[in-house]
């Protein structure tokens, strides 16, 4: 029988598979030969098939925070994105905007940009006002946000949010509005490859 090729780092990868092992070979030293190479060969497969299911579920953990999804968005990441814009400055079109505060997220505007997705995608239009005729800053107010002042950026056919975000910083109209400080909270809504985004300060 052919030495066997343990995966690496066995121990600290299974540790208790690796445990039921130790025991399992204690009584393997007593065994008939043939029960040997029957079991043996079987815990072989179990050990090395968990072991991969065991790192699989680890990775997909901890690069899908679904806690972190709302309205269809991951909305730590958007965030991320509209921030390091806003502390850095940058250029939209050809104004050199200055860096401004960051922005917090809140929900109605992601509810008010949400519903304009969903809206868009199920009525197949492209546009800021809705085809029941509902502009932006009613949207925003229907969602309970009561606003002074606001900015919708939309897109479509994007399928990452660090995607849409450079789309939206390439287009001069759609980085002024990531970039005015006068702007303070946002929310962000998706359905499909349809995409909403609002700023709004009360």
């Amino acid at each position: 029988m052919k030495p066997v090729k343990w995966p690496r780092n066995i121990s600290q990868k299974c540790p208790l598979i690796w445990d039921d092992l130790a025991s399992f070979l204690r009584y393997w030293e007593k065994s008939r030969t043939m029960k040997k190479v029957l079991i043996f060969s079987t815990l072989i497969i179990f050990v090395v098939v968990s072991c991969k299911k065991s790192d699989q579920a680890s990775n997909e953990s901890a690069g899908n925070p679904t806690g972190s999804v709302k309205f269809n968005v991951n909305k730590d990441v958007i965030l991320q994105l509209v921030n390091a814009a806003r502390t850095t400055g940058c250029t939209c079109g050809t104004t050199v905007m200055a860096p401004v505060t960051p922005v917090t997220w809140n929900d109605q505007l992601g509810k008010a940009a949400y519903d304009h997705s969903v809206d868009m995608k199920a009525n197949t239009y492209f546009s800021h006002t809705a085809l029941s005729g509902a502009t932006p800053g009613q949207r925003i107010t229907a969602a309970g946000y009561q606003w002074k002042s606001f900015g919708e950026n939309i897109a479509m056919g994007y399928t990452t949010e660090q995607a849409v975000m450079a789309g939206w910083l390439n287009s001069e109209g759609h980085c002024k509005n990531i970039m005015n400080g006068g702007l303070k909270e946002m929310g962000v809504g998706r359905e499909a490859n349809y995409w909403t985004q609002v700023f709004a300060t009360k």
